[in-house]
């Protein structure tokens, strides 16, 4: 009975020994991440009066990183000060097994472990959610009566440029607003400007006249601050690839488990279609990028042809109906000369009776000139005729090629089509296997992240038991050591490796805290032995 008293007062001890050094320790990681989240949204931009309403959301922010930060440094500490004061000594030599003393702090780490899953699975997103919520009703009030409607809307992240009209090719009304992660940093109002393109140096040229630039006030959804006036001004938009996504971060687990639950629903439909599909996105997307330029090219040569045919289909029956005017023109002009021949026949009779020998052979003259001018006619007409048949045969010749062509042209198009339809369904679950392994990723991250509270405990013990120490210096060095040189290298590593798709999610995520886990579990059980 007296050895359980015993325990539980040890117990207790060693319980408010560990939170002495725990609350000044979070105290200290929870100031020195959020001083950093504050200088790194100072230097992109915000001000201070924005960032004076962050404060309760960068502090619920910076909880997840610095809650097992804190439990490491404390755990170390404490049971460094017992090693050094010789007080584990103490304790197994009375004959209390060592269990006795790790068990309090590893049910602390189960219950912080809790503690921080609630923060970045729950909380953490939603507190994400707000400040975008906060950022949009502010540049909204920002807005609100200058630019009520808006033409155009380009977006080139962190800039988005709204255009109230255009006249005369003069861009009125004119917005754009700059952004830094999940806030609205700077905004200029102008009454019109030009926008220009120089895609060989790949920016946007940007010139706006009689504007202002002010700030939107986070903390007094009422004011607009104004920062200053212009009468004209001019900058530089460089033209990236970078844009501005969806993020994770504003999902909770409960949500992002939902979405992959809709995506392996959408995902199985999908191989159903195309069995075979293929894994790696950016091949793909090169390849459907191939397939659509060699469609935009066939699609091209195929409207060229398509024309080209027309014309000659119209000229064809141009010719046509010129070599049916042109016999009919013929057989007139052969109509005349066989009258003419019967007229000089009679005007010969007349000759031989008529007295006046001269009218007659006049006449003779004349209806032989008319016999020879419609033969020159007949010839000329056949010489039309017989172009136009020549023309027909080279039109009928190139409408027989021209055929050939888009018939070839049309099968390698349906050829196509079926690929770059087996292509784009191909990238589409591709598509899709990258959004749910994203969503893994954040969902284990998180996990992994509020489990790594137990992990630094388990590997804080036989660290602060080796320590011998129980200095604050110390055990903050000791932790930032294991932290920023093992820890993070590894998590950083893993997320890189999960993204590529190189590993599997789970031991790419889990792999920094089962090697700590690994490690400090091995380092304690030959602590135990020696």
């Amino acid at each position: 009975m007296s050895k359980i008293f015993f325990n539980k007062i040890l117990q207790r001890y060693l319980a408010r020994e560990w939170f002495r050094t725990f609350l000044p320790s979070f105290a200290c990681f929870e100031f020195l991440i959020f001083l950093g989240f504050t200088i790194q949204l100072l230097h992109k931009g915000l001000d201070i009066i924005a960032l004076r309403t962050l404060i309760p959301h960068l502090l619920i922010q910076a909880s997840p990183y610095s809650i097992p930060s804190a439990l490491l440094t404390a755990t170390a500490m404490t049971y460094g000060r017992m090693s050094a004061d010789h007080e584990i000594i103490a304790i197994q030599t009375s004959g209390i097994h060592i269990h006795k003393i790790v068990t309090p702090i590893l049910v602390v780490g189960v219950i912080f472990s809790l503690i921080t899953l609630s923060l970045s699975s729950e909380i953490l997103p939603r507190s994400c959610y707000k400040i975008m919520l906060l950022q949009e009703r502010a540049i909204n009030n920002v807005l609100a009566g200058r630019l009520a409607t808006f033409q155009k809307k380009i977006d080139l992240y962190p800039y988005q440029i709204y255009i109230g009209s255009v006249e005369n090719n003069i861009n009125k009304d004119i917005a754009v607003i700059q952004y830094t992660s999940d806030y609205v940093t700077d905004v200029i109002l102008a009454e019109e400007g030009s926008i220009k393109m120089n895609e060989n140096k790949s920016k946007i040229l940007l010139t706006l006249h009689r504007g202002e630039f002010i700030k939107p006030n986070y903390n007094k959804l009422g004011e607009i601050p104004r920062v200053g006036l212009f009468n004209e001004t001019t900058f530089e938009i460089p033209l990236k690839e970078k844009r501005r996504e969806s993020s994770t971060k504003y999902l909770t687990v409960f949500q992002l488990r939902k979405c992959n639950r809709e995506l392996d629903k959408e995902l199985a439909t999908y191989v159903k279609q195309s069995p075979d599909s293929k894994q790696d996105k950016d091949s793909i997307s090169h390849e459907f990028a191939i397939y659509q330029e060699e469609l935009n090219e066939l699609s091209r040569k195929r409207k060229k042809f398509i024309l080209e045919l027309k014309r000659s289909d119209e000229n064809l029956a141009r010719q046509k109906t010129k070599i049916e005017g042109l016999e009919n023109e013929s057989k007139i002009a052969k109509n005349y000369i066989l009258v003419a021949n019967e007229n000089l026949i009679q005007a010969k009779k007349e000759g031989k009776s008529d007295s006046s020998m001269e009218d007659v052979g006049k006449k003779i003259m004349q209806i032989k000139e008319t016999i020879e001018r419609e033969k020159q006619r007949v010839y000329s007409i056949e010489k039309k005729m017989n172009t136009a048949k020549q023309t027909i045969s080279d039109e009928t010749n190139n409408i027989n090629s021209i055929s050939q062509t888009l018939s070839d042209i049309n099968a390698r198009r349906d050829a196509l089509l079926k690929k770059y339809s087996a292509i784009e369904n191909d990238l589409n679950i591709a598509s899709k296997k990258e959004l749910k392994r994203k969503n893994d990723i954040s969902i284990h991250k998180r996990l992994s992240q509020a489990l790594s509270c137990l992990t630094f405990i388990i590997i804080g013990i036989p660290l602060g038991i080796k320590l011998r120490s129980g200095n604050l210096m110390v055990g903050f060095g000791a932790s930032f050591i294991v932290i920023l040189f093992l820890y993070y290298p590894l998590v950083v590593t893993g997320i890189v490796l999960a993204e590529n798709a190189f590993i599997p999610v789970i031991p790419a995520i889990w792999g920094a805290n089962i090697i700590l886990f690994i490690g400090g579990t091995f380092i304690f059980r030959r602590m135990l032995v020696n």
